[in-house]
């Protein structure tokens, strides 16, 4: 068998590679990171909160803008969500790659796949459909992500046109390459046909896939 047939089954992907990991970090990140460099500059302030850490250090004056201080809760937020365990749980132990991803690496108590790579496995195992609850959750912390900057954006509205245009890029790129292979087929993002599903699952029942 070659690779691509080894990697895929029935046109799903059953083995993800660290090429497929870094560049979902690549160009999931990207729009993150505009949105960050473009609140360093921002002076939009909701709860005018401010630090002036040069005054406080005995030096020369350093004010930190609300912008700059929200950078950290809002990466911290976000990466408690898809680093912390609860995407984990909400989404990820739903799919085959959690339960079997492990074992070809030699490490059964974690999983790997296109967006974890070495995560643990702290939860049990539930194949099947992912709660309306579940997804909602996980499009709310989704958004959140790629949104949350918008609001310190007002006055520099440049960065959120880019950050904007790069999550849409990553959207639409990771719906056509990812999402209609993913073997998840409980996510609300799943585009797998009918077909391939049963055959994927049919397979997996047999023993066929891992």
């Amino acid at each position: 068998m070659n690779e691509n047939r080894e990697r895929t089954y029935c046109g799903v992907v059953a083995r993800y590679h660290f090429h497929d990991v870094r560049w979902f970090g690549i160009f999931g990140f990207a729009p993150m990171i505009v949105g960050i460099v473009g609140m360093i500059g921002s002076s939009v302030s909701y709860f005018g909160l401010s630090f002036d850490i040069g005054t406080f250090l005995g030096l020369s004056p350093f004010i930190l803008t609300e912008s700059i201080l929200m950078i950290p809760v809002i990466f911290i937020i976000s990466m408690l969500f898809f680093a912390g365990g609860l995407e984990w749980y909400v989404l990820c132990r739903h799919c085959p790659c959690y339960e079997y991803s492990g074992k070809e690496h030699g490490k059964e108590n974690r999983f790997y796949c296109l967006g974890n790579w070495g995560s643990p496995k702290l939860f049990k195992y539930k194949p099947g459909h992912i709660s309306r609850g579940g997804q909602a959750f996980f499009l709310i912390f989704v958004a959140f992500y790629i949104l949350s900057p918008a609001f310190y954006l007002i006055d520099r509205w440049e960065f959120f046109v880019i950050q904007l245009v790069m999550a849409l890029v990553f959207f639409v790129t990771l719906r056509q390459w990812g999402c209609s292979q993913c073997p998840n087929f409980g996510c609300v993002l799943n585009t797998v046909t009918e077909e391939k599903r049963v055959k994927f699952l049919e397979a997996l029942e047999k023993g066929e896939i891992y």
